[in-house]
């Protein structure tokens, strides 16, 4: 019988430890030690029959003939990011969207399941914008403007889910990345190719991705 990872878990691997984000039930767990060192075999295709059973009982596998390293998270090194990118003036009407756009994902994140939030199709562009670079650098000026109106402290994802949303209005793509470190620590951010939209690089930078929308 074949197993693959649940479908509900996103992982990344650190040198100690590997790092969990339960999607269905909006939290991060660890394995550590010989716990970790069982998921690590599975991920190998060197598990015994003790280390399935283990895994099995916690939920972290189930059957089926996934690729079990398919849920880990492919998104380009970041390379540049707030600061690094000349400044572009926001315009009033932007930054109101902006900040609109924040207070609706905060109720989102309120009253719908994380879950349905974020799944892949969630917020796509519909059409592709002609001057995509330009209208990337209004929606970033007008999240950073919003800043001065908004709560800032501990609205990472938040800020992430609506910036996303106003790019793909605007027919911009961008990927919504949740990131882990140790000891743990989670933030969100938006990034466009490799630059991130919503901090500078060096605040993201100790970050592993363990979720990309």
């Amino acid at each position: 019988m074949k197993y693959r990872l649940s479908p509900h878990l996103r992982y990344c691997l650190f040198a100690s430890a590997s790092v969990f984000l339960d999607v269905d039930h909006e939290r991060y767990f660890l394995l550590q030690d010989r716990a970790d060192a069982r998921f690590r075999r599975f991920l190998e295709q060197s598990a015994d029959a003790a280390d399935f059973h283990w895994l099995i009982a916690r939920n972290i596998i189930t059957e089926g003939c996934d690729d079990p390293t398919s849920h880990c998270c492919k998104v380009p090194a970041p390379t540049s990011g707030l600061g690094n990118q000349p400044p572009l003036s926001a315009d009033i009407v932007c930054t109101i969207r902006a900040i609109a756009a924040q207070i609706t994902a905060r109720r989102m994140l309120r009253r719908r399941p994380f879950a349905e939030i974020l799944k892949p199709g969630w917020s796509m562009a519909q059409c592709v914008a002609q001057d995509k670079e330009h209208q990337v650098s209004r929606v970033t000026a007008a999240f950073q403007r919003a800043r001065h109106f908004v709560p800032a402290k501990d609205q990472c994802l938040v800020r992430s889910i609506a910036m996303r949303q106003v790019l793909a209005s605007q027919g911009c793509h961008a990927d919504l990345v949740i990131g882990v470190a140790l000891p743990f620590s989670a933030h969100a951010w938006v990034q466009s190719g490799n630059t991130i939209l919503t901090d500078p690089l060096e605040l993201v930078e100790p970050y592993k991705p363990i979720l990309v929308v």
